[in-house]
């Protein structure tokens, strides 16, 4: 199982923060809940914002060649993988303040998810404290604690493997990011179950890519 680390990668390049904030019209990200303030996310509703929509949408023409790019250039190189398999979509968050990210803390796995996927967690705010994802150092250890990340920074972490959430946000700041999966072709086993949000099933060509 991969230990849990950062990355980082030149923003001047692969430029997420202003692409993000084009597509979802928005001048500052850090102060989404002044836009709208969302009830209490729970698992079903956590995917369901204005800017969701949006994000989804718009993905495939304006986000999706960055995003190929930065996987094919950055991180295929990142782990030696001579190919790999990406997840197509990666999940959009945002973590408001007074709310949640994710609705409920879980293991990948719990959703079907193979447990040598390997998780990449990219926000484009600088999240911290209460704002960020909180995760056990060891599967079954529930030693919580969150782990600070800085916009041109990536966590890497076992995902299927480490059980992970949200604390309710009490920072001043909201938090948008992204969060995706990779696997080495000779650890992907293809399955006919799918994503929980969108029934994609997790196969080339559905829910993953390869480059």
């Amino acid at each position: 199982m991969i230990k849990t680390h950062k990355i980082k990668y030149d923003t001047s390049k692969y430029q997420f923060r202003p692409l993000i904030k084009k597509i979802l019209g928005e001048n500052s990200l850090e102060n989404l809940h002044e836009v709208k303030k969302y009830e209490r996310y729970t698992e079903p509703t956590d995917q369901a914002t204005m800017w969701h929509k949006t994000y989804y949408d718009k993905f495939k023409e304006e986000f999706y060649p960055l995003y190929k790019q930065f996987i094919e250039e950055f991180v295929k190189p990142q782990f030696e993988y001579d190919e790999i398999i990406y997840q197509k979509i990666p999940t959009f968050r945002v973590h408001q303040v007074d709310n949640l990210g994710v609705g409920e803390w879980h293991r990948d796995r719990d959703y079907n998810h193979g447990v040598d996927e390997i998780n990449l967690w990219l926000p484009f705010t600088d999240a911290y404290g209460t704002n960020t994802i909180w995760m056990e150092s060891e599967e079954g250890k529930e030693d919580f604690k969150g782990y600070d990340v800085s916009y041109g920074e990536i966590l890497v972490f076992s995902g299927p493997n480490l059980l992970h959430g949200n604390q309710t946000n009490i920072e001043k700041d909201s938090r948008c990011s992204i969060d995706f999966r990779i696997v080495h072709p000779d650890n992907f086993k293809t399955s006919e179950e799918g994503s929980v949000t969108a029934n994609v099933k997790f196969k080339v060509g559905g829910y993953f890519e390869k480059i």
